[in-house]
């Protein structure tokens, strides 16, 4: 009998195994970061956490020169928690939380009871793109499941419908700060529409960057779905991403040989 209970133990503790999924988002938008676990059964004895890790892709160099240019900058998260979210004892504990993710992470205290444990991540930037991993442990099990976000390269703000001088139109208005942005905009069929299109300035920055509105006035159709794009060409201020691309040794290590 004890034995027959040993092996239900163990099994109740690796019943949820590590899964992965990616996910797409645009910048300036929120995201759900998707967790669940059927073991979490509510707060009460539940600790869980959401941390980050740095994507690393990695590719091969031609020579020394360009393989020690990949070291010469230092990770910002090999330094910085890398602590997006935790919460035991029935109550969030953000002490050591990234300072990136302040304000801007919370988790839906009535799905706990469901065992969800779904991530809402506001406001997405390139900053943020990376591999979480949610972890939870209660008396009746643990697991992880990791999850790869993805920051697209452009804005896709919402789409409004209104009238100037009796015409129909569509409008939309940058969320983010640009210095040379490129709006495109395309109907249901996805052809490019952008020519019929305006761009002014809504808002602008001292240091020049700014944010804009763009009108499209092509023979607009209420029942159309149309989408509005927003790009940066500014070759020195295109997203900066949080990806580390770490080259394939050239070389081993001394240690391989012993």
């Amino acid at each position: 009998m004890s034995f027959f209970l040993a092996t239900v133990n163990i099994l109740l503790l690796v019943h949820d195994a590590v899964s992965t999924e990616e996910l797409q988002a645009h910048p300036f938008t929120d995201v759900t970061l998707s967790c669940h676990f059927s073991f979490v059964e509510g707060p009460e004895n539940l600790e869980f956490s959401w941390e980050r890790e740095d994507i690393k892709e990695e590719y091969e160099v031609e020579d020394d020169k360009e393989y020690y240019h990949f070291f010469r900058y230092y990770d910002f998260f090999e330094v910085f928690s890398k602590l997006v979210y935790q919460f035991h004892n029935n109550t969030e504990q953000l002490e050591d939380q990234n300072s990136l993710y302040e304000g801007r992470v919370s988790v839906d205290r009535a799905g706990i009871s469901e065992g969800t444990l779904s991530l809402l991540l506001r406001n997405v930037d390139f900053m943020d793109e990376a591999i979480y991993k949610c972890s939870a442990i209660t008396p009746y099990g643990r697991g992880e499941s990791t999850i790869k976000l993805i920051v697209e390269d452009s804005e896709m703000p919402q789409v409004q419908f209104d009238r100037i001088n009796d015409e129909d139109v569509a409008m939309c208005i940058s969320k983010g700060w640009y210095l040379a942005p490129n709006v495109t905009w395309l109907d249901r069929a996805e052809r490019d529409l952008s020519n019929h299109s305006t761009v002014e300035v809504l808002e602008e920055q001292m240091n020049g960057f700014y944010r804009v509105f763009s009108i499209l006035k092509y023979p607009v159709k209420l029942n159309e779905k149309y989408v509005c794009r927003i790009t940066e060409t500014d070759v020195n201020n295109q997203p900066f991403r949080i990806i580390r691309k770490y080259p394939r040794r050239r070389y081993p290590h001394t240690s391989d040989y012993r």
